[in-house]
């Protein structure tokens, strides 16, 4: 009996140990090999047209919002460099014409001194045009035209360096939009998407849909920073327009007691 009962856990034992690397052997190839493989497959697929990016792809998956910052880039680059070439204290109050006409007010040439500002696109030549045409007016009417004339001068020149501050604050929020809109589109395709590799198809299409925010920012930087420059320099135009201005005051009422 013990014989007998010995034999049959023997044979028992040694089937086990026959079947179950038989299915150890077995079983993977048929259940979790394709499917490692298609993930594999589908992952360097995916990595592969990362990597083969180029310039072009890169425009075309920005698609319109990534357009229309291009196009915002051009002009302000545009503008930023008429700015840059004309918001000079050389440009507004050119020292030539300062010394002509303080020259011939001295020489009581003021009706010269009119006509030579009459016309001109200077700051300082306005300033001195609206002082000069009320040369034979007391000194407040003459400060307080001059005074005015150089507050619309001013105020023209901050708003022709102000559309950069608004290129600055315009840039990001289009690459916001941008971003928000091609995320929408990715989570729809993953929404629809059957395939069993959903966590890099969202990944790929994440990725373009930052590109509108990164050329967003590549805009709106540089032109916060030409804006914060510029800045300076109208501050340095309108504080020499101001000390010209005072020191022009004083000439035309000098004028004035010499021929009263």
């Amino acid at each position: 009996m013990k014989v007998n009962l010995i034999r049959i856990i023997g044979c028992v034992w040694l089937c086990l140990w026959g079947v179950v690397p038989v299915l150890a052997q077995e079983s993977p190839p048929s259940v979790e090999t394709p499917v490692v493989a298609e993930q594999v497959t589908s992952a360097e697929g995916a990595l592969g047209a990362a990597s083969a990016l180029t310039l072009d792809e890169i425009v075309r998956n920005g698609g319109p919002f990534l357009m229309v910052i291009i196009v915002l880039g051009f002009l302000t680059l545009i503008l930023a460099l008429y700015l840059f070439l004309t918001v000079t204290t050389r440009r507004e109050a050119p020292s030539k014409l300062l010394k002509q006409i303080a020259n011939q007010i001295r020489a009581g040439e003021v009706y010269e001194a009119t006509k030579l500002c009459d016309g001109r696109h200077e700051l300082m030549a306005k300033v001195l045009f609206s002082g000069l045409r009320v040369a034979d007016q007391e000194r407040y009417i003459i400060q307080d035209a001059m005074e005015s004339e150089g507050e619309r001068g001013a105020t023209q020149l901050w708003q022709r360096v102000s559309y950069l501050n608004n290129v600055g604050a315009i840039a990001p929020l289009l690459g916001l939009l941008g971003t928000v809109w091609g995320m929408i589109g990715a989570f729809s395709a993953i929404a629809l998407d059957n395939s069993q590799v959903k966590g890099l198809t969202m990944a790929y299409s994440v990725s373009q849909a930052m590109i509108t925010t990164a050329a967003g920012l590549l805009l709106a930087i540089p032109a916060l920073l030409m804006y914060y420059y510029l800045r300076g320099r109208v501050i340095k135009v309108v504080a020499l327009v101001e000390s010209q201005a005072s020191e022009f005051v004083e000439l035309i009422v000098r004028y004035q007691n010499e021929n009263s």
